[in-house]
């Protein structure tokens, strides 16, 4: 027997699950291939614990979303969190618009640090990967945070802003990965995920 061709490919028979409702995180796996079967939605307490460092947070946040959600053992369920944090300071998710501006303005001119923790769950275990990525924002204008709160891209956003859309021309310096600024690090998940064996080489 020849062995014609070496593929890296998925086992149909896997299913992965994407346990968040970020269209951002979904996009992100579906830009690389990978498309979820199914997702379902956390339901978590996020709130800060007294002291609670922003690396402990994220991943604190995405291992209780991982064990919250009941998943069947050959499946690959993939959960995440993501913060902003300036100095000391966390900027959670908003939908306030008084509060988005505040941010914003907090944002403009500095550096600040985006950490996401994610995790794999299969076959009842659980992979943690944290990830951290530094950006500088440049100075904003008045116009330019009015326009951008008008956008509403913000809703729902760590920081009050979505890098993937109208707000990626304020970055001039990004030090990371960029996808785990969208919510998702494509490159240390995938690995994890090879790892834990839902990639395999087919022979044909």
């Amino acid at each position: 027997m020849t062995l014609q061709k070496e593929e890296l490919t998925t086992d149909t028979s896997k299913l992965l699950i994407l346990g968040s409702g970020s269209s951002a995180r979904k996009e992100l796996l579906n830009s690389v291939g990978l498309i979820p079967d199914k997702i379902v939605i956390p339901n978590v307490d996020e709130g800060l614990k007294l002291n609670e460092s922003p690396r402990n947070y994220v991943k604190r946040i995405a291992t209780q979303k991982a064990n919250t959600i009941n998943s069947e053992k050959r499946s690959y369920l993939i959960t995440a969190d993501t913060t902003v944090t300036v100095g000391r300071r966390f900027l959670m998710k908003t939908y306030d618009d008084v509060k988005a501006e505040r941010y914003l303005r907090l944002l403009s001119g500095r550096r600040h640090t985006v950490f996401t923790a994610f995790c794999v769950k299969h076959n009842g275990l659980v992979r943690l990967g944290l990830v951290k990525t530094v950006l500088k924002m440049k100075l904003l204008t008045d116009k330019e945070i009015i326009t951008y709160l008008d956008s509403r891209e913000w809703m729902g956003c760590a920081g009050a802003y979505s890098i993937q859309g109208k707000a990626k021309c304020f970055f001039p310096f990004i030090s990371g990965c960029y996808s785990n600024v969208v919510g998702l690090p494509l490159p240390k998940l995938i690995s994890v995920l090879d790892a834990m064996g839902y990639f395999e080489k087919r022979y044909r």
